[in-house]
C-alpha cells in the first residue's frame, strides 16, 4: 500500500516577532536615535492592529537585545548601542545548559584571539604588559593557596576572573569593542569555571600566561605566537574534575 508523502508545513514566525521586525523597521525609517521615544502602546497597537500583550512581548524582545528601554512615566526609549549587552544576552541564551554550544563558543574565542594576535603584539604598551603581569600574579597566588583556605568553587571562580581580565587587557589594546565584547561574553557564559579544578590545571594555566607576558616583555614575535598557540592547544575542559 502506497503511503502519501507527509507534507511538512513551515512554521510561521510568532506574531510578536513580526511586530519586533515592524518596530525595528520603524526605528530605521524614522531615523530614531538614542533618547528618542517610540509612540505610545495605544498608538502602536492601533497602527499595527495587535493586542497589547503581543506588543509587550515584542517590546520585551527589543529590551533583551538592548534596542529599547521602558521607563515608567516616560515611555519606550531608544537605547544607545551597547555590544556588551547584545553579546552577553546572545551567548547566555545560546549556551545555557548546552555543553556542545559552550565548546563551539570557546572555539570562536580561540579563532578571534589568535586572529588579533599581531595587533595586540604591536599595540600593547609597557603599562599594559604590567597589568597583564598583575593578573598572572593573582592567578599564581590563588594557585599557591593551601587547600581549605578557600572553597574549591570560589577558588575556580577567582582564578577565572583573573584569567578573563588578562584576556580583556590583551585584546582591549586593539580598540575593537566588538572583539572585547565577544570575548567578555564568552567568559561570562562559561559555566565550567564553577567546577572543582585540579591544581595541576591551575599551575599549567599560570605557566602559559607567564610565557605570554615574557614574550611581550622581550618583544619576541616568534615566542609570543608560540605562547599564544600553546595557550589554546588543549581543551580547557580536560583539566576539570
Amino acid at each position: 500500500m502506497n503511503k502519501e508523502p507527509i507534507e511538512v508545513k513551515s512554521q510561521k514566525p510568532k506574531k510578536y516577532m513580526q511586530v519586533y521586525d515592524n518596530i525595528r523597521e520603524y526605528i530605521l525609517e524614522k531615523h530614531l536615535g538614542p533618547g528618542d521615544k517610540l509612540p505610545t502602546e495605544m498608538e502602536m497597537c492601533a497602527t499595527l492592529g495587535i493586542s497589547r500583550n503581543v506588543l509587550r512581548e515584542a517590546i520585551k524582545a527589543l529590551e533583551i537585545t538592548g534596542v529599547v528601554a521602558s521607563k515608567p512615566g516616560v515611555g519606550i526609549m531608544i537605547q544607545e548601542f551597547n555590544p556588551d549587552f547584545l553579546f552577553q544576552a546572545l551567548f547566555y541564551n545560546l549556551t545555557y545548559d548546552n555543553e556542545k554550544m559552550v565548546d563551539q563558543t570557546m572555539a570562536i574565542r580561540r579563532v578571534l584571539e589568535l586572529g588579533f594576535m599581531q595587533e595586540s603584539f604591536e599595540l600593547l604598551l609597557p603599562e599594559d604588559i604590567d597589568r597583564l603581569e598583575e593578573q598572572v600574579e593573582k592567578m599564581d597566588a590563588i594557585y599557591q593557596q593551601k587547600t581549605g583556605e578557600m572553597g574549591e568553587i570560589a577558588r575556580g571562580r577567582e582564578f577565572s576572573n583573573a584569567d578573563a581580565e588578562f584576556h580583556l587587557i590583551l585584546n582591549g589594546c586593539t580598540g575593537n569593542c566588538v572583539l572585547t565584547s565577544i570575548v567578555d561574553a564568552i567568559w561570562r557564559c562559561d559555566r565550567y569555571y564553577t567546577q572543582t579544578v585540579r591544581l595541576n590545571h591551575l599551575k599549567t594555566t599560570v605557566e602559559k600566561h607567564r610565557r605570554i607576558v615574557d614574550a611581550l616583555r622581550a618583544h619576541d614575535w616568534e615566542a609570543y605566537t608560540a605562547a599564544m598557540e600553546r595557550h589554546f592547544m588543549r581543551n580547557y575542559k580536560s583539566a576539570l574534575e
